[in-house]
């Protein structure tokens, strides 16, 4: 990396960091091709998150457009095996965050340019009609994706099937995540990630989609796990050819997906190159628009050998979307040994004087922020005329942060609204908390529903996606904005000012956590599949 120091004045941390994702470019490259010699272009990244990667089999020509202020320097890897032949990568290494990117690289959200007036005056008309474009678009988008599973041949027999090569490394496992950040479906990835290492594999990390990836940190200190960073430097369309070659140098013998789309993608040149590997996946939510991950999921479903949900209605959706049955294993995102020991004592009583309501997630759209704000104002008043003391936790950080500050100085609430960041005790806080609000416009099954109850805390929740599993009836409210901010306010009045209602809710909610943990957990269902991996079974 001497050549690259000497041709430009860099500081030496910036140094350090360039020549460190230099090597994991040089490393990326080096295993999609082996035998060549590389030829590496690095130029300076505008972003902080994703390098710009150009793959020319031969000596590319450079042109001025790659030699300007952002040029870094180029150097050589020779090939091992002399044989003349080159690949050129040129690519960009993304600059060192700013301090504040650390905790948010979205730009803080703005209202759609021609509406901007009617979010100034009217927040909730906004909400109203930004809610019924996403049900035109849901309509719309009904029939326009693919709802089939590909087919997946055979083959005639007349040509043999490549074998496992020969290999004493340890067994390893690939997993695919989204991404590295905070999410549910990415604490399941982690926690599945801990499974693997602890049933013995050897594991290997990539993420679909580029990032800070800020959880990277969280992954388990051990030379047997290793984070790939293709997300940066490798293009989707050479991620097969990568990811067949990592198969067999490392002797992975398992695949397990989590919302990882270019590993689907993969899947073609897994199932005929490498057909000895299992493969399996987990989902967690149908998205509106085009069904998310189960409908990619289940697309490829004849390419997977296993199918891990997380609710009961992803095993409907397979049996009745894509006629998937024997091969689908409901495993709930449930701790057995932590979770189910003892059924919780709740906070709230009736008419009691103080009254802690919370929002805990991540301030995108999808758990509409906004509503959250108008139901505490419109709650704020409720307290108001009953003489209750009401103090909210907004815990959560996102591009729609600045937008509820702004609300709550507006609505005048600075004094009941605490905004929290999002690595909070979110425990501490649920143990202190009497209701939480998940008005979302789509979930799966949402963790934080379990976490809420377990600590004692009344998930009030919109009747999308899974939560009927979870959240009694009565404590569901419905979709449109107004309805749901509406619907809020009546339940929360009706849980303080009737002790029979919060006494049957408070039932109705053990009653639907104590159904859901005779239910397997997901350990329960992956650790068997993990280590027949390990011992090179499955």
């Amino acid at each position: 990396m001497n050549n690259l120091q000497a041709s430009i004045s860099l500081d030496q941390n910036v140094a350090d960091y360039i020549n460190q994702e230099a090597e994991k470019v040089i490393s990326i490259y080096r295993r999609l091709y082996p035998s060549r010699e590389l030829r590496f272009v690095f130029r300076e990244g505008k972003n902080p998150i994703f390098g710009e990667a150009i793959v020319t089999e031969g000596k590319a020509a450079l042109h001025p457009g790659q030699l300007g202020a952002d040029y870094l320097g180029q150097m050589t890897v020779p090939s091992p095996q002399g044989d003349g032949l080159s690949v050129t990568v040129t690519t960009t290494i993304p600059r060192l965050p700013l301090p504040n990117e650390y905790r948010q690289t979205v730009a803080p959200w703005a209202p759609q340019r021609p509406l901007k007036p009617v979010f100034r005056l009217f927040p909730m008309l906004y909400e109203q009609i930004r809610y019924l474009a996403e049900m035109l678009r849901k309509k719309r988008s009904d029939g326009r994706h693919m709802i089939t599973a590909l087919p997946l041949g055979k083959g005639s027999g007349l040509f043999s099937a490549p074998g496992a090569p020969a290999n004493d490394k340890r067994p390893a496992v690939l997993i695919g995540m989204h991404w590295l950040e905070v999410g549910g479906a990415e604490k399941l990835a982690f926690d599945t990630i801990r499974w693997a290492h602890e049933a013995g594999l050897r594991v290997f990390v990539v993420a679909g989609i580029p990032e800070l990836q800020r959880l990277q940190g969280q992954l388990p200190d051990s030379p047997d796990i290793t984070f790939l960073r293709l997300d940066r430097y490798l293009p989707h369309h050479l991620w097969p050819r990568y990811i067949e070659d990592l198969i067999r140098a490392e002797n992975i013998r398992l695949i397990h997906i989590h919302h990882c789309t270019p590993l689907y993608d993969a899947l073609p040149q897994v199932r005929s190159m490498t057909p000895w590997v299992k493969v399996i996946d987990s989902t967690h939510i149908v998205e509106y628009a085009d069904g998310g991950y189960p409908r990619i999921s289940g697309v490829w479903s004849n390419f997977i050998d296993l199918h891990h949900v997380i609710s009961g209605e992803l095993v409907d959706y397979y049996r009745n979307t894509f006629h998937v049955v024997g091969k689908v294993r409901l495993g709930r995102m449930l701790d057995r040994d932590k979770d189910m020991q003892a059924m919780p004592e709740f906070n709230m009583q009736a008419t009691q004087k103080s009254l802690h309501i919370s929002f805990i997630g991540r301030l995108y759209y999808q758990k509409r922020p906004v509503i959250v704000m108008e139901a505490f104002r419109r709650l704020t008043r409720w307290a108001v005329q009953n003489n209750v003391e009401l103090k909210a936790s907004i815990v959560g950080e996102g591009p729609f942060l600045t937008t509820l500050q702004g609300l709550a100085r507006r609505y005048e609430l600075q004094d009941q609204i605490t905004f929290l960041p999002a690595d909070t005790d979110v425990p501490a806080l649920l143990e202190k908390t009497d209701i939480m609000l998940l008005p979302s416009n789509n979930e799966g099954l949402a963790l934080v529903c379990y976490e809420a109850i377990k600590h004692g805390c009344i998930p009030v929740s919109t009747d999308v996606g899974s939560q009927y599993e979870i959240v009694p009836p009565d404590l569901l409210v419905p979709l449109p904005p107004r309805a749901t901010v509406r619907q809020i306010l009546s339940i929360v009045d009706q849980l303080w000012r009737d002790p029979a209602f919060l006494a049957r809710q408070k039932q109705e909610l053990l009653k639907a956590l104590s159904k859901i943990s005779g239910d397997m957990t997901a350990r329960e269902v992956l650790m068997p599949i993990y280590r027949d991996a390990a011992r090179n079974e499955g």
